[in-house]
């Protein structure tokens, strides 16, 4: 069996990917994979470090608007399209499984093209142009929540939830930072793969207040803020201030709540970890799509959406502080978390993707 897989450009594209590539491989013995993803991500290191072959594709996102960047975005795609055309041709894979993203364009464009089937993935309430275009000829489309607002996708979609990666380790010999307290209530920041520049100012005045009356905390920035939140915060030795995170699994581990963006494969972790959260999403995010995906979480019950504006500090602050001070109702959200948690959502998209191979070979 060979399949290609298609994701690059966010770790919202590329995680959920990855899981179903290697749940892919633990269900078929004889299986090829082929990934084709961008130069801008880590991609690259992932698939060497799990023996997936990679090819690279230079390309990137289409504005909405006529300009210079999109006139070079059409050309990028023109050119991959005929790479991937060519590719598929000489070597013809027995399905496409694409994630999300522009890479991906090309990728359908070319399965499309050479009646190669082909398989979607979208992981947020609101689906992406990619998914959008391409959902008609789709053998499926696995969503990650219920789809919201005025855009749906064609054909065949059954809900599986997001695939995240699934661990048994419990952490316990992981390396935490010194004086980090395992026994202590503790708040994680995240704002996803890249940080949250404008979220994390959002959130310097409540936090001083909560490490200052002994709440311990995490607090992955991204690059643009990591300096000067390592500035506010360096008198409290409760707090513990990262530029980046490689593997934030440890790190959910010990928390009690999470604060962040409102991402699909962020959420979807937060409840493997059966984590309340408090989310803040991104104002610009693509057709409003975390504002929908935080609004499905909070009517499941296990986090709290916090709109960014002038009141989104103290909006925060009481939120925590609520759930602090009221253990059943954190205790509630707990459960809703881990009940939302897509924990075999991978297996079950890689078995009904082989399923619906088998079937039409035979």
């Amino acid at each position: 069996m060979n399949i290609v897989i298609a994701a690059g450009g966010t770790g919202g594209h590329i995680f959920p990917a990855l899981s179903v590539a290697l749940e892919l491989g633990k269900q078929c013995d004889d299986l090829s994979l082929l990934w084709i993803g961008t130069s801008r991500n880590r991609e690259k290191e992932l698939c060497e470090k799990n023996n997936i072959s990679i090819t690279i594709l230079d390309v990137r996102g289409i504005k909405r608007k006529l300009s210079f960047s999109s006139l070079l975005a059409i050309r990028d795609f023109i050119g991959a399209f005929s790479r991937m055309n060519s590719m598929f041709r000489k070597n013809r894979p027995d399905a496409v499984a694409a994630f999300g993203g522009y890479v991906c364009a090309p990728v359908l464009a070319a399965a499309r093209q050479n009646k190669i089937p082909y398989f979607l993935q979208e992981q947020n309430s609101v689906p992406g142009l990619v998914n959008r275009i391409f959902s008609s000829k789709a053998e499926s489309s696995f969503l990650g929540y219920p789809l919201s607002g005025k855009y749906k996708l064609k054909g065949k979609c059954e809900i599986t939830g997001t695939p995240i990666r699934t661990v048994e380790n419990s952490f316990d010999t992981f390396e935490y930072p010194q004086h980090f307290d395992k026994t202590k209530v503790t708040v994680f920041i995240c704002g996803g793969s890249q940080g949250a520049a404008s979220m994390n100012e959002c959130l310097i005045p409540p936090m001083k207040k909560m490490v200052s009356k002994g709440t311990q905390l995490l607090w992955q920035t991204g690059s643009f803020s990591y300096k000067k939140i390592v500035k506010q915060f360096s008198e409290y030795t409760n707090s513990f201030i990262f530029e980046t995170i490689d593997d934030m699994y440890p790190y959910y581990a010990v928390s009690n709540i999470v604060i962040c963006r409102s991402g699909a494969s962020t959420l979807n972790e937060i409840a493997y970890f059966g984590l309340p959260c408090i989310m803040i999403p991104l104002p610009w995010a693509a057709e409003n799509h975390q504002w929908m995906n935080a609004a499905h979480v909070q009517n499941a019950g296990w986090g709290i959406r916090v709109a960014q504006d002038k009141n989104c500090g103290a909006g925060v602050e009481k939120t925590l502080n609520s759930l602090l001070a009221d253990k059943k109702y954190y205790e509630n959200m707990s459960r809703k978390a881990l009940d939302n948690s897509p924990e075999g959502a991978a297996a079950v998209i890689a078995e009904k993707i082989l399923e619906q191979l088998q079937s039409k070979r035979n």
